[in-house]
């Protein structure tokens, strides 16, 4: 199983490691899943505004996504994330086309504004957008076979 992550999962394990987010990265580390994310995505979590309101430095944070064994694909460019534009919020084209390029099976994101929503969803199958919640719940599910 291959799985894209988006910031607000990697920024809510760092901040909480006793929650679905940060038991996402522990199945990563374990080998369970294979946890994926891309350069634009750690360019957004190391911004210095962001990490400020993190209130960790970007060497803690570079170093709590080292340490999760998240393969990280090379920033997004601009015509990567294009045709995706009409079809999601701008701001969030470029999680399609990172789970897109990186051939993931699913993209866990904490966004229900945006990207864990019904109507985004079914645009973008067979990609399974889901939240941490309910990933958590599949890998159980599918340990019980």
């Amino acid at each position: 199983m291959r799985v894209f992550f988006d910031a607000s999962v990697i920024i809510t394990a760092l901040l909480s490691p006793h929650g679905g987010s940060s038991f996402l990265i522990e199945h990563v580390k374990q080998g369970r899943i294979i946890g994926v994310t891309s350069q634009t995505v750690i360019d957004e979590i190391t911004d210095p505004d962001k990490s400020q309101k993190l209130q960790k430095s970007k060497a803690e944070i570079e170093i709590f996504i080292a340490n999760s064994k998240l393969l990280v694909r090379a920033r997004l460019s601009q015509a990567d994330i294009e045709s995706y534009k009409d079809k999601i919020d701008v701001e969030d084209a470029h999680l399609i086309a990172g789970a897109s390029f990186t051939k993931c099976n699913y993209l866990v994101s904490l966004d229900k504004k945006h990207v864990v929503r019904e109507d985004v969803k079914k645009q973008f199958l067979p990609l399974v957008i889901v939240s941490p919640k309910e990933l958590l719940e599949k890998l159980v599910a599918e340990m019980k076979l």
